[in-house]
């Protein structure tokens, strides 16, 4: 026997859909069964996910006996969750789906919130900077002209968190846009000090994943739980990843950016939307690449609605700019005339301060030792004349890439000297929603977004495609160029000539570092003086080495060789027996990274 279900009422999320086919048993047929096998199947992971954190959140009892209950507990919850995506009459039902949220917030705020309470060390520099910022702000001091030292006593060790200049200094100055800072002030305001940015961050993530099921149609909303409680995001957005304050604002600016001005919502009005941009761009710097995007699309999408006539594109997107610019300067206004030089030095320090290399992207080829080095500068050009050339293909074919633009972004920050993991992950919640609140080019705005994509490139593109291409293979190979230069310009040869260690040697290590005696040889046109770092399995660069001359002069002459003996400033251990390690050298003037060859940890015992 089969019956007709009600018609579903039209919504934000698109038009009604019409009767759905359905059996006595819940069943349906055809393509709408595959689709809710899918769904079933996507909330069976989004439950194995909340069972994974509780079954964690085990190792927790110690910290009170709340953990004892609520990792059981959770499991549980999981477990009845599971066996109802695949026996409830309506398996994805609204109910069901809010109720996975719901799970899901709460454990991710359980067990990261039980993590963050029993931490009384920041893991990143920027989080502990935020905190101390936030409390000279209330303390009635200018952040921008204060120091951070104090950030030293929530970092331990504190050596092996800050980031470091290639100078030999490490950054003392605060170093993102005020609502970095400022977004945390009422907390602290209200008597919270204990990792204060944590907290902050753990909760703009929370509310992330509150947006994106909002915003998301039903058959999506899985999205928001499975995002949620990735280990991608729930670990570092509770533990010193500050980019999670600015993702939500991120979310909201992107969500349906193409029908700005006109976005059809009843609960979220148009200026929203540059406005969230603009906030986003206030916290850190990293939503900066998304404004010339948005610019071009914005323009792309008022000039194919007919809006404002041939120049009715640059007009909206003018508009949408000064909206975006304006709610920055506001928010950073005070800042920005209470001590301007300080400002602009300190929000525009990643850009223009030369610190060490850092990360995943190309640059790792160089921090390995797999290059002999790099010069800095010329991977931040690169990643410029990189972002010119997306920029252009954008233009170019924006309706093939209007779902797609903000999976570029990351491709710019690939390539320069700092190319962190979550510069490369950050964007990909945001990006998720644009892709599915996108219409389909030339519907209304009502249109189900989930529609195939007109792929037909701009008329210009068209009718001089050589063109078109020529505009885009010139910035790529110029990209390309410059990447190439830098890791094969390092000025110096470093040889590593010696090495000591102390202490008893085990299966797993059990020594440190004694001295390290290494050959400089200064291959530029000028004296340079070399800061030493010793790096082996990954992670952050830690500590510049005290060096002392041997033998030749310090700064290096040019074409000189120079003998150096190297010397931890603090305890630190060796490599185990077999793994790899290398002597970093930074230099400034050029600023670039010099390495030696990679060298294989001998000392220590072989085997058990």
């Amino acid at each position: 026997m089969i019956l007709d279900a009600p018609p579903e009422p039209a919504s934000d999320e698109g038009p009604a859909r019409g009767p759905v086919a359905t059996t006595v048993d819940g069943a349906v047929p055809g393509a709408d069964r595959t689709l809710q096998l899918v769904q079933q199947c996507t909330w069976s992971v989004v439950w194995l996910g909340v069972l994974a954190a509780g079954l964690g959140y085990w190792g927790s009892w110690s910290s009170g006996a709340w953990a004892a209950v609520l990792a059981p507990l959770l499991a549980l919850v999981a477990l009845i969750g599971s066996v109802l995506v695949w026996t409830d009459r309506h398996p994805v039902s609204t109910a069901l789906q809010w109720a996975g949220l719901g799970v899901s917030l709460v454990t991710v705020a359980v067990v990261q919130g039980t993590d963050i309470h029993s931490r009384h060390y920041y893991s990143t520099d920027s989080a502990a900077f935020n905190q101390v910022a936030t409390r000279l702000l209330l303390d009635g001091h200018d952040p921008y002209t204060s120091s951070m030292a104090g950030a030293a006593r929530l970092l331990h060790p504190a050596a092996d968190f800050w980031t470091y200049q290639v100078d030999g200094a490490h950054t003392l100055a605060a170093s993102y846009p005020a609502g970095s800072f400022l977004l945390q002030a009422p907390i602290m305001a209200l008597g919270l000090t204990h990792m204060v940015s944590d907290w902050v961050d753990l909760a703009a993530w929370l509310l992330t994943a509150v947006l994106i099921f909002c915003m998301l149609p039903s058959a999506l909303r899985w999205l928001a739980p499975t995002l949620l409680l990735t280990g991608v995001f729930a670990g570092p957005f509770s533990s010193g990843g500050t980019d999670a304050l600015f993702v939500p604002f991120l979310v909201i600016a992107i969500w349906r950016w193409d029908r700005w001005p006109a976005r059809a919502t009843t609960w979220l009005p148009a200026w929203i939307g540059p406005v969230s941009l603009g906030i986003a761009c206030s916290i850190k710097q990293t939503p900066w690449f998304c404004v010339p995007f948005l610019l071009i699309g914005v323009a792309w999408e008022s000039r194919r609605a007919g809006r404002g006539g041939m120049w009715g594109g640059v007009g909206a997107a003018i508009r949408y700019g000064t909206i975006v610019l304006g709610t920055f300067l506001l928010v950073n206004l005070p800042f920005l005339l209470w001590a301007p030089s300080a400002w602009l030095k300190g929000t525009f320090l990643p850009m223009v301060d030369p610190l060490v290399a850092d990360g995943q992207g190309v640059v790792a080829l160089a921090l390995h030792g797999l290059t002999g080095g790099v010069v800095l500068p010329w991977m931040s050009a690169a990643a410029g004349v990189a972002l010119v050339a997306l920029l252009v293909v954008f233009a170019l074919w924006e309706p093939r890439l209007r779902r797609a633009w903000l999976f570029l972004v990351p491709l710019v920050l690939f390539l320069p000297d700092r190319s962190l993991a979550n510069y490369l992950t950050d964007f990909v919640p945001a990006a998720l929603v644009a892709a599915a609140s996108i219409a389909t080019v030339g519907a209304a705005a009502t249109t189900d977004p989930t529609g195939p994509v007109d792929a037909v490139p701009s008329a210009w593109a068209e009718r001089r495609p050589w063109t078109s291409r020529l505009a885009v293979a010139i910035p790529v190979l110029g990209a390309i160029a410059l990447v190439v230069v830098a890791l094969t310009s390092a000025p110096l040869g470093v040889t590593v000539d010696g090495v000591t260690a102390l202490g008893t040697p085990t299966v797993d290590g059990g020594q440190w570092f004694g001295h390290i005696d290494v050959s400089v040889h200064n291959t530029a046109d000028h004296a340079l003086t070399p800061r030493f770092m010793v790096s082996y399995g990954g992670g952050h660069p830690t500590a510049f080495w005290r060096s002392d001359v041997v033998r030749g002069q310090d700064p290096v002459a040019p074409g000189g060789v120079t003998e150096f003996t190297l010397r931890p400033t603090s305890f630190t251990p060796t490599p185990s027996h077999g793994q790899w390690w290398l002597v970093a050298v930074y230099t400034t003037a050029p600023d670039a990274l010099s390495t030696s060859p990679l060298q294989q940890w001998r000392l220590g015992v072989v085997g058990h």
